[in-house]
């Protein structure tokens, strides 16, 4: 991308993530338009499809989302490793261009299948790889941290425009706009360099200088005398000829193995059972008759999810990890019971008309937006300070995508579960209050804190034992944590 010559290296990382963050911001229009567009498919007079779908046909749209997904998510970890994590973006644009195309102009719900399946592969592997992008290339974990907390905030405004597009905006005017919307991060992101990380990997030494003199801001040839540049290139080449060497893959105990698996299942699997979709995407069976008008709930709800993820970009970078975690978690989880005992006792109590009315769709926005606030983004934000750098990229792709599957089953499911008495709305809130209340009882004595700490440090609270160690020498992490501690070596 051509910058002015006088950009920080700051400003560089933030506007590449902003541009890979269109992509999340693009899963949110195809997510958020759903639920309008299911009703336009099942309407004789207004369906846009030659054939007026029923609704079994139209509940599948949401769970080949889903199932392709997790299907993207699987592939994506190892294809960053190989072909780098900008080229999969790159990837993931093109398909959601083919997605969005297969919606303005199908005219058969099969048709609409395949943009839920390109757009769903695209989403998997976007969430999986742009928090990748973001630890390799930003400058310092702090600045990794915040903007990975973006990612959270692109998500929910994607979800709260598409659900403006599709209950107030013309069906053919709304792929318009997600075909300008992938178009422009597929026109704009192939000048963004690739990580250095990347050529790490691949011993491009040459290429490894010049995309890092980009993402940090070095643009004439007097800004490469700059001590802070000249110190993180010697470490990338003594990372380098470690590699070269051959001692970079000494074997990692199974126990501390197991417990980076567990931390990263821990909170990719639970992040996505907290319930943010599958609510809003039947929100109108959550809420019934209750609350305003069936357009209204679903704007309220992701409304309430962006300020949440507002919350989180504006003080998610300055809390100790473990304490929002917990306490998001567990404030969510207390809304969701709350909710779930209104509904099955609601009757008997004597709150008045306007609690019986509005106290559902209050609770259901306060679960959202302390959801967003900590549970959801912290998932990737923690996770990659966590996680070494290749395990990371292997782990959180396939618990990514096994919490995509899962996501996909409840999706499925719902109609099966649901009943005339709701027991099966309680069951699903009882699980998404489960799924939180265990992330923030775990949380405190399982995981580490990751903010302002070193790479080495979390590895060695988290029991990494450095091979060869003598008996007496305990737990020691690896001393050499290249750039801020993204890359260790393991």
């Amino acid at each position: 991308m051509c910058l002015p010559k006088r950009v920080s290296g700051a400003t560089i990382q933030s506007v590449a993530t902003a541009v890979g963050n269109l992509l999340c911001f693009n899963f949110g229009l195809i997510f958020g338009i759903t639920p309008a567009h299911m009703t336009l498919y099942e309407s004789e007079a207004e369906t846009p499809l030659n054939v007026v779908a029923d609704p079994t046909d139209t509940a599948l749209l949401t769970g080949y989302l889903f199932l392709s997904a997790a299907v993207g998510a699987a592939l994506s970890g190892c294809l960053a490793l190989r072909i780098g994590p900008k080229s999969v973006l790159l990837c993931c644009g093109l398909l959601q261009i083919l997605s969005w195309f297969c919606i303005h102009f199908g005219f058969d719900i099969v048709h609409i299948y395949a943009s839920r399946i390109f757009g769903g592969v695209a989403a998997g592997a976007a969430f999986v790889v742009l928090p990748i992008f973001i630890n390799e290339v930003a400058g310092s974990r702090d600045k990794a941290a915040r903007l990975t907390f973006t990612i959270e905030l692109w998500r929910t405004l994607g979800i709260l425009f598409g659900i403006i597009l599709g209950f107030y905006v013309r069906y053919e005017y709304v792929n318009i706009v997600g075909c300008f919307t992938s178009c422009t991060f597929s026109l704009c992101f192939p000048f963004v360099q690739e990580s250095p990380h990347y050529y790490l990997r691949k011993g491009n030494v040459a290429c490894l200088e010049k995309s890092l003199r980009w993402y940090r801001g070095i643009r004439d040839l007097d800004d490469r005398e700059n001590p802070e540049y000249l110190l993180e290139l010697a470490e990338f080449k003594a990372q380098l000829k470690v590699q070269g060497n051959g001692t970079d893959s000494s074997p990692l105990s199974h126990a501390y193995v197991l417990r980076l698996i567990c931390v990263s299942f821990l909170l990719t699997v639970c992040a996505k059972l907290s319930g943010v979709f599958v609510e809003l995407n039947y929100a109108a069976d959550f809420l019934g008759r209750t609350g305003y008008s069936i357009q209204l709930n679903y704007l309220l709800l992701a409304s309430a999810q962006c300020v949440g993820a507002v919350m989180a970009r504006l003080f998610g970078p300055q809390l100790p990890r473990k304490l929002l975690l917990c306490l998001s978690s567990l404030l969510a989880a207390a809304a969701v019971i709350a909710l779930a005992l209104f509904k099955q006792f609601g009757h008997n109590w004597s709150l008045g008309i306007w609690c019986e009315r509005y106290l559902p769709i209050v609770l259901l926005g306060i679960q959202l937006l302390f959801v967003s606030f900590g549970l959801y983004p912290l998932a990737a934000v923690v996770s990659s300070e966590v996680l070494p750098t290749k395990l990371h990229d292997l782990l959180y792709s396939i618990a990514s995508a096994f919490s995509w599957l899962l996501l996909f089953g409840m999706i499925e499911g719902f109609n099966a579960v649901k009943t005339s008495l709701s027991p099966g709305l309680l069951l699903y809130l009882l699980v998404f209050a489960a799924a939180s209340i265990f992330v923030g009882l775990i949380s405190l004595p399982l995981l580490p804190e990751t903010r302002n700490r070193r790479l080495s440090a979390v590895q060695r609270e988290l029991g990494y034992v450095e091979q060869g160690a003598g008996p007496g020498a305990g737990p020691v992490a690896k001393s050499t944590d290249v750039i801020n501690g993204h890359v260790a070596a393991h």
